[in-house]
């Protein structure tokens, strides 16, 4: 079981892995007061529908999204791009995905355009 720092770093990278995916959403789309909810159920079923969502090849999925997981993950190992232990493919999807379920149950917090 993780420690409870390790707890918080991964809880950091999940709020802040769906901060880059919204600001990234409404770019796209435009800013809407229920666009949390829209990408979370987008993606709900598989991070995938991200792609259609955007209209962009899964451009935001991979660089907004799962490079930001990967990296952490990377971080965290203190591993490199060759390191051939971990398969951070898989863990990025992982994470990925747990950070999606963190979208769904915390949209409003994640929905802020109207007070900007």
């Amino acid at each position: 079981m993780a420690n409870k720092n390790e707890r918080a770093e991964r809880h950091a990278i999940i709020v802040d892995m769906n901060d880059f995916l919204m600001d990234y959403a409404a770019e796209k789309l435009g800013k809407q007061p229920d666009l949390a909810q829209k990408v979370a159920a987008a993606a709900k079923a598989d991070l995938t529908g991200l792609d259609q969502l955007f209209k962009d090849d899964g451009v935001g999925r991979r660089t907004k999204y799962l490079d930001l997981a990967a990296g952490f993950l990377r971080d965290e190992a203190d591993a490199d791009e060759d390191d051939q232990k971990h398969d951070f493919t898989a863990a990025s999807e992982t994470l990925g995905n747990e950070a999606i379920a963190y979208l769904a149950n915390h949209a409003q917090d994640f929905d802020r355009w109207e007070e900007a």
